[in-house]
């Protein structure tokens, strides 16, 4: 007897068929536009990017987290590939080209961060905040005890929120900075959007979901991730703009 498993030797095919499975994305993606229309009324500052009075101590912030974020995350969503090359060795090689894409972008965002004016002692010093640390933390959890299924999820909230939202956001701060102070950003939605990142995520989501229960498990990590990034801009909003009021 063979005692071997977990090595994603059955090489599942997807459960739904393209005509089914656009359906289903079609159904994430209704939802997630729910979810950023109650966002944008329920989070403080939640469509700031787009304002054309852009708040700098906000943003400065809100891009030295940005570093933090992407530099966290390689290890969080390096856990969860190993994961899912013991389920689909098919959609370990999307999400490893995923990776490689955009483990490094914190050199953009730091290219950002020295147009402001943020130097590297500035940035070591800075400590990311709550909600930055317990969402490397839920990936950790989520891929340990429950299934990678819920970071390739939240890959997909990022990625189709920011194709739908970052275009207007660039638009505005090119007003408001410059193009000068944004290459960075630049360059991280032209390979977001250019290479269909969505659309990748969407690819590897459906060799992950095995059932019809997995599109509601989809839909409550949706929720979870939503629910750690309002804390992030409540955060951010609280150091920046409320300690302002208050002072």
């Amino acid at each position: 007897m063979n005692r071997v498993t977990h090595c994603g030797i059955e090489r599942p095919a997807p459960f739904y068929s393209l005509a089914d499975g656009a359906q289903v994305r079609a159904r994430l993606d209704h939802y997630l536009d729910q979810k950023m229309a109650e966002w944008a009324e329920t989070v403080p500052y939640a469509n700031h990017l787009e304002s054309k009075n852009l708040n700098s101590a906000w943003y400065r912030r809100h891009t030295i987290e940005h570093v933090w974020r992407i530099r966290l995350s390689r290890s969080a969503h390096t856990k969860a590939l190993h994961a899912i090359t013991k389920i689909s060795p098919e959609a370990a090689q999307l999400y490893a080209e995923y990776q490689a894409e955009e483990m490094n972008h914190d050199v953009l965002f730091m290219q950002d961060c020295k147009a402001m004016g943020v130097t590297q002692e500035e940035l070591l010093a800075t400590e990311p905040f709550l909600a930055t640390r317990l969402l490397q933390g839920f990936f950790y959890f989520i891929t340990e005890h429950e299934h990678p299924l819920g970071v390739v999820a939240s890959s997909y909230l990022v990625e189709y929120t920011t194709a739908k939202l970052t275009p207007r956001q660039i638009t505005s701060l090119k007003e408001s900075l410059g193009e000068d102070k944004i290459k960075g950003q630049l360059a991280h939605i032209n390979t977001d959007l250019g290479d269909d990142h969505a659309g990748e995520m969407w690819r590897i989501l459906r060799y992950l979901i095995n059932s019809e229960a997995d599109v509601e498990k989809v839909l409550r990590y949706f929720d979870d991730i939503q629910t750690i990034l309002a804390l992030y801009f409540r955060e951010l909003y609280d150091a920046t703009i409320e300690e302002k009021l208050a002072a």
